[in-house]
């Protein structure tokens, strides 16, 4: 039975219309999630991830103007639930830290700790659900000069991320801001390399071997913690 609640609204068994639409939403980004994570992007057609999601195409195209579309926001889920993550991870260990608590900046004798807690949740993230990383580093590049933008703009995003830990806002400078971002630009292309070298290893000595997971983790923390001793907390 159904109950008009006004004229443009119509509740089912208690879900309403809009209810309804978020519901179609994230079952299509689902979908997304799932195929353009195992298939690849340019394999998938609208009717795959129709059936996929259980809907019709008429669905898709109520939440989704095209494919395109759909990546977009499969890929902001994707970095959204990283960032979210990472977050967590950080506060976590902050919050055993008393100086922190009491509104200090974080003691440099705990900056390694915090550079491997962080990092390490950001593997979590995407070993845990390799489709995840399959969407971040290899199915949304070069796609189209807006997703570019996007993806770009998150490398950025994951830089602010780094500086707000690392840099208060009144030692912010452009030396800082670079350093950040070539040091995403540098954790990026381990993880391209990483997923590439689970499917499609670009030579013999660039396989799974080279790019472990634990070798990476050590690798990447490393480098956190050498690019805020030499640049960002100075």
């Amino acid at each position: 039975m159904s109950v008009m609640t006004n004229d443009s609204e119509r509740v089912y068994r208690g879900v309403s219309a809009d209810q309804r639409r978020k519901q179609r939403r994230a079952a299509l980004i689902e979908a997304g999630l799932q195929l353009f994570g195992t298939e690849g992007y340019p394999n998938v057609p609208v009717k795959a991830i129709c059936d996929e999601a259980g809907l019709t195409q008429r669905y898709f195209y109520e939440s989704f103007s095209e494919r395109e579309a759909l990546l977009d926001a499969v890929y902001r889920f994707c970095v959204e639930e990283a960032r979210t993550g990472i977050t967590t991870a950080a506060l976590g260990y902050l919050a055993e830290i008393p100086e922190v608590m009491a509104g200090e900046p974080i003691p440099d004798e705990h900056m390694p700790g915090l550079a491997n807690v962080t990092f390490g949740a950001f593997l979590h993230q995407l070993t845990f659900d390799p489709r995840r990383a399959r969407i971040i580093f290899i199915e949304v590049v070069g796609v189209s000069p807006a997703l570019e933008r996007l993806r770009i703009g998150a490398i950025h995003d994951w830089a602010d991320l780094i500086l707000s830990f690392t840099a208060p806002t009144e030692r912010e400078s452009p030396r800082r801001r670079l350093a950040a971002i070539g040091l995403v630009g540098a954790i990026t292309q381990l993880l391209v390399d990483w997923q590439m070298a689970t499917v499609d290893p670009i030579g013999p000595q660039s396989g799974p071997e080279l790019f472990s997971t634990e070798a990476i983790h050590e690798v990447i923390t490393s480098m956190l913690v050498a690019t805020y001793e030499h640049i960002l907390r100075l």
